[in-house]
């Protein structure tokens, strides 16, 4: 007979999922911090491509591409 607090877990599945030596998560508690990382990591990458698309347009504005631009162009032609 099973008590009212007990869990159910299923039979086939692996329902504790072991991150380190000290702590036995659940799946829901895995899956809570996967989605928290992948949350931080989505943002970081987003950042990440702002900053570089802002320092691209920076590098063009103030001339520190056009060396670039010319070797390219003399190369294409």
């Amino acid at each position: 007979m099973r008590h009212s607090n007990s869990v159910r877990r299923p039979s086939l599945a692996n329902s504790k999922i072991n991150t380190d030596k000290t702590a036995s998560l659940s799946i829901g508690d895995s899956l809570r911090k996967a989605k928290t990382n992948l949350i931080f990591s989505r943002m970081l990458i987003a950042i990440l491509i702002v900053l570089a698309v802002t320092v691209a347009f920076v590098a063009v504005y103030l001339g520190y591409a056009k060396p670039i631009w010319d070797y390219l162009t003399e190369a294409v032609t």
